[in-house]
């Protein structure tokens, strides 16, 4: 029997799909062989290039760049000098003169997926250390090893890149997408001047669909996220007295002593750790290579909570109990932790003592990406055939601008020099590993963008997204409670608003006013800022206020006032997480308030505690509603 057959089928191969699958195979092996031509090509380059290479990396280190001061001009001179040479544009986006950020990107002829290389210039001070037997800043080359501060964190990686966009930039017609390189400065300090205002000022060119720095990891090692970190001080007051009469006054430093003991209770707050980091301590043979990589004890600090007083002042005379007291703590936080909670704990500890206030100077958030994505294998592989050992996905302490990326679900790596001398006396990087570094990079980032790495098949990608959605902060709700407000100082504008419908187009460029004229008197401005909503005596519309909290010192100047805001017996407050409109929040906290029988006075507060850079889900603003019983 001659079975049916359409007459459309008889036009079509009988082994279609078979086909199909020949043309695939056909595909890949021509990426293949296409990415071992330009492998091949750029080891030439690398090879042909040492000299120029190490010496470029020597006179970036002579270039004197601690932060502070952070001026990396003469550094940055450097940088544009070698693009110019290269004919390949680039434009300063510059929150500072003498802190100056570029980026440069090269788009290539098809369409594909964009890399991004990010490296800084700046470096942590140099000198006061002991143990130099040179110049901090000599850029010696000598024992096959460049010298100097900066050497490991991070000049070597900025050179690493730079050559390898170079060469990328050179064989663009045979790669897809785009590439960018930024460099920029103000890393070191983290005031937000560098990778985190040019993403202020050209969010779409900073987007990127992975990104790859050269921070020291060891080149055992690729960093997959990093622990953040939380600044704030504690100023103690009391009257202060000749030392013999105690009964008159209390100690500021005693007082500070037993703050720095209670602050240790935050070490005890518990962290949800995502799954990327308890795999390494409940995998002995992982755990034992992280311990080997980053010192004995290291994978045991991973999901914890540590505190560190920084600095203390107090006093002047053995004579005198001392009238005053400041100190600086950092608050290491892991993957996982809620820096609200944390700083809402540490508040509480320091309104146990009334001649205590605290400031909030800065919070980073902790930062991972999936240690399973493309880039990621993508590392190792290259490492691996370049004749090094297989490299192991770690998450790391030091804090990084791959952040910036990181919190917007942007796979972000870094993979860069033995960073065990990094910011000590006589740090050095070899010559070996910084070539290493440059093909390292040039060779991963053309894989990545000739999209030649086939994912197995798409239940894996299912896995990995998962992976991914795993790694989101798990956020305790926090219920309205009732509490006392202490009184608070101060800097301030004010302005008018119809309704509370009117004061969103208002509040931003008002904060923006009052952090310019405070920065222009010298104030150093913490991370906290507060907004305030009160009814016009008149009964006309609002009276809006922008302000930051400032200590004794700062005085009233141009374009603000300082003032004190009173101390409330009673206030209830909530928190309001995310970045949309507080409405909803409020709206909720008003009916909380008349079920449990206060009355609202039309007082109404809101204080920033928890935003920029940090991820949109942990942003906290804090709302303040002042109440009476009924």
């Amino acid at each position: 029997m001659i079975p049916f057959v359409r007459t459309d089928d008889l036009c079509k191969p009988a082994n279609h799909q078979s086909l199909k699958g020949d043309k695939d195979m056909d595909q890949q092996l021509k990426q293949k062989n296409q990415l071992k031509q330009i492998s091949e090509i750029i080891m030439n380059w690398v090879e042909r290039d040492e000299e120029k290479i190490v010496q470029f990396f020597s006179s970036l280190v002579k270039c004197d760049t601690p932060s502070p001061p952070g001026d990396t001009r003469e550094a940055m001179a450097m940088v544009q000098s070698y693009l110019d040479i290269e004919g390949l544009p680039y434009r300063q986006v510059n929150a500072k003169d003498t802190m100056p950020n570029i980026i440069s990107s090269v788009q290539m002829p098809s369409e594909g997926r964009h890399l991004m290389f990010n490296g800084h210039l700046d470096v942590l001070p140099a000198g006061d250390e002991p143990g130099w037997t040179d110049d901090p800043w000599s850029g010696k080359i000598v024992n096959g090893r460049v010298w100097g501060r900066g050497t490991s964190d991070m000049k070597a990686g900025v050179t690493a890149m730079l050559f390898a966009y170079t060469y990328l930039s050179q064989l663009r017609d045979q790669l897809k997408g785009k590439l960018s390189l930024t460099i920029v400065s103000d890393e070191e300090t983290g005031y937000g001047r560098g990778t985190g205002f040019m993403f202020e000022q050209i969010e779409s060119e900073m987007e990127a669909d992975c990104v790859l720095s050269a921070e020291p990891s060891g080149t055992d090692a690729i960093s997959f996220a990093s622990k953040g970190y939380m600044q704030f001080s504690v100023r103690v007051a009391t009257r202060g007295a000749i030392s013999g009469y105690p009964n008159e006054s209390k100690s500021s430093i005693r007082i500070a002593t037993d703050i720095i003991l209670d602050l240790d209770e935050l070490e005890g707050i518990e962290v949800d750790v995502p799954s990327s980091i308890t795999d390494i301590l409940s995998n002995p043979q992982r755990r034992e290579q992280y311990n080997e990589s980053r010192g004995e004890g290291a994978a045991e600090i991973l999901p914890l909570i540590t505190v560190n007083v920084g600095t203390i002042e107090g006093g002047n005379s053995p004579s005198v109990i001392s009238p005053d007291c400041i100190f600086s703590v950092s608050v290491v936080l892991p993957v996982g932790a809620d820096p609200y909670t944390i700083f809402s704990k540490a508040r509480d500890i320091v309104a146990r003592y009334p001649e205590a206030e605290i400031k909030l100077e800065g919070v980073d958030s902790a930062d991972v990406s999936d240690p399973d994505s493309e880039m990621a294998r993508i590392l190792q592989e290259t490492v691996e055939d370049l004749g090094w050992n297989k490299p192991v996905l770690v998450p790391d302490v030091a804090i990084s601008d791959c952040r910036y990326w990181r919190y917007r679900g942007t796979p972000a790596f870094w993979y860069g020099p033995d960073g065990s001398n990094c910011s000590a006396a006589n740090e050095s990087v070899s010559i070996k590993e910084l070539l290493h570094l440059v093909r390292t990079h040039a060779l991963a980032a053309t894989q990545y963008l000739m999209n030649n790495y086939i994912e197995e098949d798409t239940e894996e990608k299912s896995v990995e997204g998962s992976a991914v959605s795993e790694e989101k902060p798990k956020i305790a709700a926090h219920k309205p409670e009732i509490k006392s407000l202490p009184a608070l100082r101060v800097a301030r504008i004010m302005a008018k608003a119809k309704s509370f419908n009117h004061i969103n187009p208002i509040i931003g460029p008002m904060f923006n006013q009052l952090y310019l004229s405070l920065t222009q008197a010298g104030v150093i401005v913490g991370a906290v800022s507060l907004a305030t909503f009160e009814e016009d005596v008149d009964g006309n519309g609002l009276i809006v206020t922008a302000a930051f909290p400032v200590g004794p010192e700062v005085v009233s100047g141009d374009g603000f006032e300082v003032v004190v805001l009173s101390g409330v017996e009673a206030a209830v407050t909530t928190v309001h997480r995310g970045s949309e409109s507080t409405a909803a929040t409020w709206n909720n906290l008003r009916r909380w308030i008349s079920r449990e029988g206060y009355r609202p006075q039309e007082v109404y507060r809101e204080f920033y505690i928890v935003a920029q850079p940090n991820p949109q889900e942990l942003w906290a603003t804090e709302l303040q509603q002042l109440v009476t019983r009924r």
